[in-house]
């Protein structure tokens, strides 16, 4: 009998068929259809749906091929923070933080938004602020113990760079006056690069254009997914991928990973490296037209994969048994 190194909740049929593993009933994820709020003005639409990390790691590891050809320009990574600070009836602030995740040192951009909606409720206008004493402000944004009070005069407002955004069904999707908001790029120092230009909210997809992304051509986009973190247990024996009889476990029940190309490292009980990491990653198959939440094992020395196993990007959990190594993930509950 076919052994199954797959064990999620919500498996796909079509999956189970190849594998000849035995079906498990499909759960709802957490944080799908956020964005479908059915009722409400648009800015009480946008502060329900917008909250949450997200991540284009799919879209960077997608365009590799194209940028090793020669044929595209390599798609930055990017990881971005949108966290609401305050809000009421007829406004709210917004922290968007976005952090350049391929450079040597990680840049980095903090927006303050002011959310407005328009006179009839349509539409939204979202108003960047930047700070008049960054290091300051920004060190009292970052820490969550911080309550925020909006005082005008520790800040700036960029008015030529707000965007006007309104909802088209289930989507979201605003944009600046390009030429206008680029008469104030000499003031806004290095962070300007990373300054959104356009934005829209699909469900799970943030799709933003920033003044970097103009390099890429007038369409480019940064593709990001929101995050969520899995919490679990890993079990590796100390025989390594060819233990047989060995009872030498290392075990750890603190293991935390992010599902867009999350990765950590194996260890042993001693903290020392084994020699391999777990990788979780949303991945597409295009030619099946299947998009699936796979968790990898990684060997550090070459770099490859030499194990996987998938499951439902909605799923709940996830977990591999290769029998000299375990996991067992299971899906984090938002934070409050």
């Amino acid at each position: 009998m076919r052994r199954c190194r797959v064990v999620g909740i919500g498996l796909w049929v079509t999956l189970l068929a190849a594998s000849g593993c035995a079906m498990t009933a499909p759960t709802r994820g957490a944080g799908s259809g956020t964005s479908g709020v059915a009722s409400g003005d648009a800015l009480t639409r946008l502060n329900a749906a917008l909250a949450g990390e997200y991540d284009n790691d799919e879209q960077v590891r997608q365009s590799r091929a194209a940028v090793h050809a020669g044929t595209a320009l390599a798609v930055p990574h990017l990881r971005e923070t949108l966290r609401v600070l305050d809000q009421s009836r007829d406004h709210s602030f917004w922290l968007w933080r976005l952090q350049a995740l391929d450079r040597s040192e990680a840049a980095t951009a903090l927006w303050l938004y002011r959310f407005a909606p328009s006179a009839d409720g349509k539409r939204v206008i979202a108003t960047p602020y930047r700070p008049i004493d960054p290091a300051k402000v920004y060190a009292e944004l970052l820490d969550p113990k911080f309550t925020f009070r909006f005082v005008p005069e520790h800040w700036a407002e960029l008015a030529p760079c707000a965007q006007s955004g309104e909802w088209k069904n289930e989507q979201f999707s605003a944009n600046v006056d390009v030429a206008a908001c680029s008469a104030l790029l000499p003031g806004l120092g290095e962070s300007a690069a990373l300054l959104p230009l356009r934005v829209a909210l699909d469900g799970e997809v943030l799709r933003t254009a920033t003044f970097a992304d103009q390099a890429r051509g007038a369409d480019a986009i940064i593709d990001a997914r929101r995050l969520h973190w899995f919490d679990g247990w890993i079990a590796i024996n100390g025989g390594g991928p060819r233990a047989t009889n060995s009872q030498d476990w290392h075990t750890h029940n603190d293991l935390r990973i992010s599902s867009e190309g999350g990765r950590v490292p194996v260890r042993w009980r001693d903290g020392a490296p084994s020699g391999y990491s777990l990788e979780l990653v949303r991945t597409t198959y295009a030619e099946r037209k299947l998009s699936v939440l796979q968790l990898n094992v990684i060997e550090d020395a070459s770099g490859h994969t030499i194990d996987y196993g998938w499951t439902s990007p909605n799923a709940d959990a996830i977990g591999i048994n290769l029998g000299w190594l375990q996991v067992g993930l299971q899906r984090a509950k938002p934070a409050e």
